[in-house]
């Protein structure tokens, strides 16, 4: 729980940022303007003022253009960063804290087993604290039932911890699934209000409108889908990463559990 509201704290921060970073830079066009008039009115009149159709257009560097994209863009683009914030926040904790030894650390069944069978509980009971693993969980449960006689018993016990806990670890990556799902939509509502605009401006033009001017209002108002799209398929594709490894885990889970259970509580 800490760590996400560490994760939406940092989204938020960084959403923040960003407005504040785009609203500054929003403000500044207006300076260049006022100095090249200051310069062509000091500039001596004997010097001939370049043509303008002869002017190479300007670059634009790619800084610029990602700017102007995200100022096209409106305020549905920080509501599509902020879920790219929280899809790689939950990416990283997923690959990070999903790994295997954290889910059936090697060697640990074995270990499992050799104490049980010489009798030191007590020294089960302390290998699971310190593993801090699901294996090490669904052990924990198993020490509450080690004086049952019933084989089956135990077995439930055992398999309704390992479904708990692997729900548990697919809830944790519910975020990607929602950044996914919900950062397209977005950009497709930006869209639908883009084009509200786009066609409204030429209904203001009447007869005299511009195929242009709906092109021009049309292409800004895309940036949404594409920023959309552009978040929604890495975090797809991460999801489904994490969900594959997730199920790998599962099944070597509920095999060592398996093997848990016959071993100690099978009487050969």
């Amino acid at each position: 729980m800490k760590k996400q509201i560490i994760v939406v704290a940092l989204a938020l921060a960084g959403a923040v940022w960003m407005k504040g970073i785009f609203a500054q830079e929003a403000a500044k066009p207006a300076e260049p303007a006022s100095a090249a008039a200051a310069e062509a009115a000091n500039a001596p009149a004997d010097v001939a003022a370049p043509a303008e159709d002869g002017e190479a257009p300007k670059e634009i560097s790619g800084v610029d253009q990602w700017k102007l994209y995200w100022q096209q863009g409106g305020n549905t683009m920080y509501f599509i960063a902020l879920l790219s914030i929280l899809g790689i926040g939950c990416a990283l904790e997923r690959f990070f804290n999903l790994r295997r030894s954290r889910v059936v650390p090697d060697g640990f069944t074995a270990k499992v087993i050799e104490l049980w069978k010489a009798g030191k509980i007590d020294d089960v009971a302390s290998l699971c604290r310190s593993s801090k693993s699901m294996l090490s969980r669904v052990v924990e449960t198993m020490l509450q039932h080690k004086d049952s006689k019933d084989y089956n018993e135990v077995k439930m016990f055992a398999e309704d911890k390992v479904g708990r806990e692997l729900r548990l670890e697919n809830r944790k990556a519910a975020m990607l699934s929602t950044a996914a799902t919900l950062s397209p939509l977005l950009g497709l509502f930006g869209t639908v209000v883009g084009l509200l605009g786009a066609f409204g401006t030429v209904a203001a033009m009447g007869e005299m409108g511009d195929a242009s001017v709906l092109a021009d209002d049309i292409g800004k108002a895309l940036v949404t889908t594409v920023a959309g799209l552009a978040v929604s398929m890495p975090c797809l594709f991460v999801f489904g990463i994490i969900k594959n490894r997730l199920n790998l885990y599962a099944v070597l889970l509920e095999e060592e559990v398996a093997d848990l259970v016959n071993q100690i509580f099978v009487k050969k």
